[in-house]
């Protein structure tokens, strides 16, 4: 009976190993990878808006894809009146799309100075690819 029981308990053990194993693959993304991700998602060159920190964040996944509540800190290191004057010179590096992105975020966030934190709330849909998490992309 003792080797029954020997065996049932390698049996159990070895389970409960592959269990963990595979419960270590579905690791969703961490602050750095939501913060990277969340970056990338409102302003990708930080010239307007730096996601300075994730305050908290909840993820679950779905499938293939992980839903993350995200609180955020963002921080606008130059004021608007800066990123307008900007814009008004003629950089060749820059093309209008670029102008553009820096007036779309100038309207979604209002009025700011330099220096300026606030608190910002989202949810990001990530999907881990061969470089690391980004956002979902939408047809």
């Amino acid at each position: 009976m003792s080797r029954h029981l020997a065996r049932a308990g390698t049996g159990l053990a070895l389970a409960l190993l592959a269990a963990l194993a595979l419960a270590g693959c579905s690791q969703g993304p961490d602050r750095a990878e939501v913060q990277a991700a969340l970056q990338q998602q409102i302003d990708p060159r930080a010239e307007v808006v730096i996601v300075e920190r994730i305050d908290s964040m909840n993820a679950a996944e779905r499938g293939e894809v992980w839903l993350v509540d995200v609180e955020a800190t963002l921080r606008f290191p130059r004021d608007l009146a800066d990123v307008a004057r900007d814009m008004g010179g003629a950089d060749a590096g820059e093309s209008a799309l670029d102008h553009l992105g820096r007036v779309g975020l100038m309207l979604r966030f209002g009025e700011f100075e330099a220096g300026e934190t606030r608190p910002y709330r989202t949810r990001l849909e990530l999907i881990e690819g061969r470089d690391g998490w980004m956002p979902v992309a939408r047809d």
